[in-house]
């Protein structure tokens, strides 16, 4: 994919912060990428996912996508970074949070100087997407970029079919979905990365968890998302996605520049729902 200039730009920031940030977040920034204490590649691993999921979605649009359905949005700034005429932003996530998020919006973001997305507060436990997305001027028609960041490892395995179940109900023919997931294996217990533990640990300190893996292997994403009516684009992991976006870090075993156990994938719908 495209997106170099973006990338260097990117680079080029980050690396000023870096260079300016406080002391002691550099020193705590550091310790994360103690082998076996901390979570190496973690804060790698963030820019990494943010400009993959960046340049899918600038492809979409370049190609003609006109709606991009943000799950989970939290505090992602991609409805105000890559905004374009005629393209239509929906964020969604629990209430509460899309109530705080629209807040800030509002208080910090002035509408005539951005594009607001439309805000769509709804728990997907208890509706569906398609229902959440039927509350909103989202038109099922049309063809739509999905994208599913830093979620999937929190929803029970049903809970993440369902999810895909629900996309490719509203989904028509065309459209994209772009998310990242931990892999099976190391879900399982079958493959040791250090920092695995540390990080699981640190997730269970804020009172959530990790549920769900997703078998890695090629073949299993691509029939995964064949079942759901998605053809699948690729699937990259830590070593190609740190080759593809962390260019300047050369690929090493311990501590790897990414963590190796989060892959990222990424399907066109191919089979029609009842919109086509």
């Amino acid at each position: 994919m495209g997106g170099s200039n973006t990338l260097q730009l990117h680079i080029e920031v980050r690396g000023k912060q870096h260079r300016e940030r406080d002391p002691e977040l550099w020193y705590r920034n550091r310790c994360l990428d103690i082998k076996y204490l901390g979570v190496p590649g973690i804060v790698n691993f963030i820019d990494a996912r943010t400009q993959w999921i960046d340049d899918g979605m600038t492809k979409a649009l370049d190609d003609g996508i006109k709606q991009v359905v943000i799950i989970a949005a939290g505090y992602d700034t991609r409805a105000y970074r890559l905004a374009r005429p005629g393209v239509k932003f929906f964020e969604l996530d629990l209430p509460h949070a899309s109530d705080k998020k629209k807040e800030l919006v509002e208080k910090l973001l002035p509408q005539d100087k951005y594009s607001w997305p439309e805000f769509i507060g709804a728990d997907l436990s208890k509706v569906s997407l398609s229902d959440a997305l039927a509350t909103s001027s989202f038109d099922p028609t049309k063809k739509t970029f999905f994208s599913i960041e830093g979620l999937v490892y929190y929803l029970p395995p049903l809970a993440f079919r369902s999810l895909l179940q629900s996309i490719s109900d509203a989904a028509v023919v065309g459209s994209r979905v772009f998310f990242d997931f931990i892999n099976l294996s190391t879900m399982a217990g079958e493959v040791f990365h250090p920092g695995f533990e540390t990080l699981m640990v640190s997730v269970w300190n804020k009172g959530e968890y990790f549920y769900s893996g997703v078998d890695e292997k090629e073949e299993s994403v691509r029939e995964l998302l064949r079942q759901f009516g998605f053809r699948m684009d690729e699937v990259v992991y830590a070593p190609q996605m740190a080759a593809r976006y962390l260019p300047h870090l050369p690929w090493k075993e311990q501590p790897n520049p990414l963590p190796r156990y989060f892959s990222y994938t990424s399907g066109e719908k191919v089979l029609p729902n009842k919109f086509g």
